[in-house]
């Protein structure tokens, strides 16, 4: 009985030595080399980064006007809009006007790459390219203008000759007139005159009868003052901020040729460099400030601050002329134009644009 107990006792022994083997395993101690996870020790997370912002794209520009001319508002308006859009990644610097590179020599510039973008007009783009002549021809709203297909076939020509991109035109509209010293009472008076002009309008001065003169815009006032012009043709904006009226007695007839013959050009390695994204953007940005440039110039050529009404409030008088006057100078004038386009443009391009036009 004593043994049958003590048998009995052992093997409880061994069942309990065995069911304590798994938690005895768990105990033991690790080697020391052993690397042990900390499984309670939380990841670390990667610090995030501000991606660092991209330099904007700069884009160099001069104006023919004066950069303070109120003619050159356009050109500030829209480096303006352009810097908003873009949210300061494409910038349209302009750095000045004839003070940086004279005028007469910015087309030259432009094609050659020593600036970037030139906001100028026909009679300077004429210096590279004679379809610069042609732009005052047009009798067209701009949106007309863009939607008959000009703006494509000015961008073809320019490319060709100045090496630049036409992005649009943003003064508009446009018109001219003609003011004196002398008291001419009908365009037969203007005989033997010297008017000061630019270039596209020389021919149509000779058929009036007087005699064109070239002369910088900014010695306009001197010329009056000394007698070295009698008068000169200009759109009617920044009288007073010029002081023409100070120097000038009459504007005499209607107005002249209506059309816009200015424009923003891009040189056309700097608009090959440009993404898409920015190349629509510039585009684009014309298009939609059409209505507000179109308002904007209406008021600065016949308001009573900067245009026709501000002349007449100077002092200057309005001779005017019959309608039948009026009606047969303004076809001199336009007759004279169209046969000088004629003769400066080449034959093609001269048929297409006048297709273009529909005359």
């Amino acid at each position: 009985m004593k043994n049958k107990k003590l048998v009995l006792f052992f093997i409880l022994c061994l069942f309990l030595l065995l069911a304590s083997a798994p938690f005895l395993a768990g105990c033991e101690t690790p080697d020391v080399d052993e690397e042990v996870p900390d499984e309670e020790a939380p990841e670390e997370e990667e610090e995030e980064v501000a991606p660092t912002p991209e330099e904007p794209t700069v884009i160099k520009a001069l104006t023919w006007l004066p950069v303070d001319f109120i003619a050159a508002e356009h050109a500030h308006l829209f480096a303006e809009e352009i810097e908003q859009r873009s949210d300061g990644q494409l910038i349209i610097d302009i750095i000045g006007a004839g003070d940086v590179i004279p005028t007469e020599e910015q087309i030259f510039a432009l094609k050659e790459g020593r600036i970037d973008m030139l906001f100028t007009c026909g009679d300077d783009i004429s210096q590279a390219s004679p379809m610069g002549f042609a732009m005052v021809l047009t009798d067209m709203e701009v949106w007309e203008e863009r939607e008959a297909g000009i703006w494509d076939f000015y961008r073809e020509v320019f490319a060709r000759d100045t090496n630049s991109y036409y992005l649009g035109s943003l003064m508009h509209p446009m018109w001219w007139l003609l003011f004196t010293n002398e008291e001419a009472q009908s365009p037969a008076d203007l005989e033997g005159q010297k008017i000061r002009c630019g270039a596209t309008f020389f021919e149509a001065v000779r058929e009036s009868g007087a005699e064109p003169v070239s002369m910088p815009m900014m010695d306009i006032y001197t010329g009056m003052e000394r007698g070295m012009i009698d008068g000169f043709v200009f759109p009617p904006c920044g009288w007073t901020q010029f002081g023409w009226h100070e120097v000038t007695d009459y504007w005499v007839g209607p107005r002249l040729v209506r059309g816009q013959n200015s424009t923003p050009l891009i040189n056309m390695d700097v608009w090959n460099s440009l993404t898409e994204e920015e190349q629509d953007l510039l585009t684009q940005t014309v298009i939609d400030m059409e209505d507000e440039m179109y308002d904007l110039h209406h008021w600065i050529w016949s308001g009573e601050e900067h245009g026709e009404e501000s002349i007449l409030d100077a002092g200057v008088e309005h001779i005017e002329w019959t309608e039948e006057e009026n009606e047969e100078f303004q076809e001199i004038w336009r007759n004279a134009l169209w046969d000088y386009v004629e003769e400066q443009v080449d034959p093609d391009d001269f048929a297409r644009f006048e297709e273009l036009v529909g005359r």
